[in-house]
């Protein structure tokens, strides 16, 4: 009988350090998978597909021009690796054939004020696997925001210097609404005319984009005033996008440690179950 119930204490004890164990893992893994997303990594945006996008400034509703788009709130800080007074706005994706479309909305009180009359967005792209070393510039550069000026440019980066593209490649437009601005962008993929001013976009990819604004014109980069990075799949039509690496981890990870916990559940139930048969029949 006392070693019955020597037994019974041991795999306890046991049973439940190893539940620990799994659980304190499991938070671990967890842990570093949302410290990695929330400041190591870009912000990462699945795009499917949809319809093309008038690229005007306008959300237009009664088309739906944006509905099948990746819709996200993003901020923009002053400093990436300090998120602190950031402005938040409205981050839309879409691929249609062979252009991806971004679209920029925020709202801004100051917005129709000479501070603002020079203010811009910008996308700066990245290759792939460059380490976030920005190469291609789409701007959209206001000169007179009261009068809804603007004008589309595409630059190539040179270490610092915005080199403007001999061939302008994508669009840019904008409109402002009393406070709320939408900027609007549409560029290639598969189909850039100079490659070695742009970076050339490919499908069942991933590359950084930079969203920047500022309030000068023609002033890059010392005119950035705020900035964040997001990471967009260009997915291959007609599938799905494909879920990240970290993603699968952290989902494998899930699986394997609770369909552990539950089979060590059930174990140690059917354990005690069997001790307790065992110490009745002693007993009697």
């Amino acid at each position: 009988m006392n070693n019955s119930k020597s037994g019974y204490r041991t795999l306890k004890k046991n049973t439940i350090r190893l539940l620990t164990l799994i659980v304190l893992t499991q938070i671990f893994l967890s842990s570093i998978f949302l410290i990695t997303n929330g400041y190591g990594d870009p912000i990462e945006i699945k795009v499917g597909f949809g319809d093309d996008p008038v690229i005007d400034g306008i959300v237009d509703g009664t088309t739906g021009e944006w509905d099948q788009a990746k819709k996200q709130k993003i901020n923009l800080y002053p400093n990436i690796t300090v998120p602190e007074n950031g402005l938040e706005i409205d981050l839309w994706a879409i691929q249609e054939g062979l252009n991806l479309y971004i679209l920029v909305r925020f709202d801004l009180q100051d917005h129709g004020s000479s501070e603002y009359d020079n203010e811009f967005i910008g996308i700066l792209i990245a290759d792939e696997d460059s380490n976030s070393d920005f190469t291609d510039a789409k701007i959209v550069q206001y000169s007179n925001i009261s009068e809804n000026i603007f004008q589309y440019l595409d630059y190539n980066i040179n270490d610092t210097e915005y080199e403007e593209d001999i061939i302008s490649n994508g669009a840019g437009a904008a409109n402002l609404e009393e406070n709320q601005i939408t900027y609007e962008f549409s560029m290639p993929v598969k189909d850039t005319e100079d490659p070695l001013q742009d970076v050339y976009l490919n499908y069942i990819r991933s590359y950084d984009f930079k969203i920047v604004f500022g309030k000068k014109t023609a002033l890059y980069p010392d005119g950035i005033m705020i900035s964040n990075i997001v990471s967009i799949y260009l997915e291959f039509k007609p599938g799905g996008p494909e879920p990240s690496l970290g993603e699968l981890i952290m989902t494998t990870s899930t699986i394997i440690i609770f369909s552990t916990i539950g089979a060590l559940y059930i174990f140690y139930i059917y354990r005690i179950t069997q001790l307790k048969k065992k110490i009745r029949r002693i007993r009697s």
